[in-house]
């Protein structure tokens, strides 16, 4: 579930850089949200445990 989540705020952030406004808002905004795809990306990876 979190990878999937990861997976759709990674891609609907970097599809907002090119439909939003350049603006700096909007800019840092869509960055905001692809950075809070990698974090729940890494949250999820961090629930499993791996084997070594």
């Amino acid at each position: 579930m979190f990878l999937g989540l990861a997976a759709v705020l990674i891609v609907v952030g970097t599809l907002g850089t090119g439909i939003l406004p350049s603006t700096p808002f909007y800019q840092i905004l869509s960055g905001g949200i692809i950075v809070a795809g990698f974090a729940v990306g890494h949250t999820g990876l961090r629930a499993f445990e791996f084997l070594e």
